[in-house]
């Protein structure tokens, strides 16, 4: 193989393909990126770890088609050092390759293609286009369970129906559901390791179609130029609608998303790790409040109240619920329902956040003046 490119676009897409080849695995071809070229005019750099696989092309100048098998950190490490504009890279598979840029050249060992697991790729017939990955991933993979005795509970759930994508996270204490697409062009579920679809994340636009389709075992996401595929796992995850219509409406009311979010914040800055917050609703408030080993802080939001009577203090975990409402925006509905269970809507988000016990740090500083009452009785 030989051809000539530019350097610092063949080093942003070496980077890509470094943050997926894994640097310590057990199969030498893995820590490597392939490089590729045909007689299109384009160079194709492909990395993959067995879990998740991208491909990227790029404009190149051939003059000898062909493939090599590089160390994907190493090749990243001499793109960035190397001083020209362009660089020209010349090989024999299996055997060696010159990387040249400027008056520096570099002579290093290459591995041979031939073992070298490429994605696979669906028809073109068997895809559905979808956009906004990015945003849909930040508002879901912060709710899906790092347990990894439990793997789907790990993944993102993507839905594809006919009323658009839905995409659904859940680790045994918050759920959270975001709406994508508004029209839908097929039927199916798919079950997305929250790791991978971050990773497809940092790798795409908001505004970018994707052309999305399975092999059976992964689900690859293409357009021009890019191809990112991701195994899937199979097995039982939550039912959103069903745990969502168990809750047992007490009462409802209405806050600004960001503003619940800043209170959240500002008070959780004196939690610890036996710490909980609460929210105590009366009237048309809200007071947010967070008790720390040997301090708290308290703060006040006013709501609209919009169904039942809101009353009560709720105890939750303050990370947990700060990652809810980070994820939120807009107009926020609140819902409490039976046992303190916070059911938090916007128009194209819902999340669920169990409640808590009252924290024992409290209960025991009660029972404390309780005691020093009766004592002093």
């Amino acid at each position: 193989m030989k051809v000539t490119m530019n350097r610092m676009e063949a080093l942003s897409i070496a980077k890509a393909a470094e943050s997926i080849a894994p640097s310590k695995a057990t199969m030498d071809e893995l820590r490597c990126v392939l490089l590729e070229c045909g007689g299109d005019g384009k160079l194709t750099m492909a990395a993959t770890n067995n879990e998740v696989a991208l491909e990227r092309r790029m404009p190149a100048q051939i003059q000898e088609a062909g493939a090599l098998l590089i160390n994907a950190k190493l090749f990243a490490n001499m793109l960035g050092v190397l001083g020209g504009e362009t660089v020209a890279i010349q090989g024999e598979d299996g055997r060696q390759a010159e990387i040249t840029s400027g008056a520096c050249r570099y002579t290093i060992p290459i591995l041979s293609v031939s073992n070298y697991p490429r994605a696979e790729i669906p028809f073109p017939e068997d895809t559905v286009t979808v956009k906004n990955i990015p945003h849909m991933a930040a508002r879901t993979i912060f709710a899906a369970s790092e347990n990894e005795s439990k793997p789907t509970m790990r993944c993102v759930k993507l839905v594809f129906t006919s009323d658009g994508l839905k995409a659904v996270s859940y680790d045994g204490s918050r759920l959270a559901a975001a709406k994508g697409d508004s029209k839908g062009e097929a039927s199916a579920s798919l079950l997305i390791p929250a790791a991978s679809l971050n990773k497809l994340a940092r790798l795409v636009g908001n505004k970018d179609e994707l052309h999305v389709g399975t092999t059976g075992k992964s689900v690859v996401f293409t357009k021009e130029d890019f191809l990112f595929s991701a195994r899937l796992l199979s097995g039982e995850h939550v039912d959103d609608n069903l745990l969502l219509g168990s809750v047992r409406s007490a009462f409802t009311v209405l806050t600004d998303a960001a503003a619940l979010y800043d209170a959240v914040s500002s008070v959780s800055v004196v939690a610890d790790e036996c710490s909980a917050l609460s929210l105590h609703f009366a009237d048309n408030r809200i007071r947010v409040r967070c008790e720390g080993a040997n301090c708290s802080s308290a703060r006040d939001l006013e709501v609209v109240a919009l169904s039942g009577t809101p009353e009560g203090e709720y105890w939750y975990n303050p990370q947990q619920l700060s990652q809810c409402l980070s994820a939120l925006g807009g107009t926020l509905m609140l819902e409490v329902g039976q046992n303190g269970v916070l059911v938090m809507r916007t128009d194209d988000l819902v999340c669920l956040q169990l409640s808590r016990r009252r924290p024992a740090l409290l209960r025991a500083r009660e029972e404390k003046q309780k005691k020093a009452v009766k004592a002093a009785a």
